[in-house]
């Protein structure tokens, strides 16, 4: 497990595992992220963010 975990960690470091992105929300919109996640039509990550 040690082992894994350190493969992990030095690819997320290195920049070998990227996650992937298919949809950028604003915490305005959590609604429609909602409705895309339940949807189950996305390839990757739905993403919230919170405005500054």
């Amino acid at each position: 497990m040690r082992r894994a975990a350190a493969l992990v960690a030095s690819g997320l470091r290195g920049g070998a595992f990227r996650p992937v992105v298919d949809r950028l929300f604003s915490l305005e919109e959590i609604v429609r992220a909602h409705q895309h996640l339940e949807s189950h039509t996305q390839v990757g990550k739905t993403v919230v963010t919170v405005g500054r």
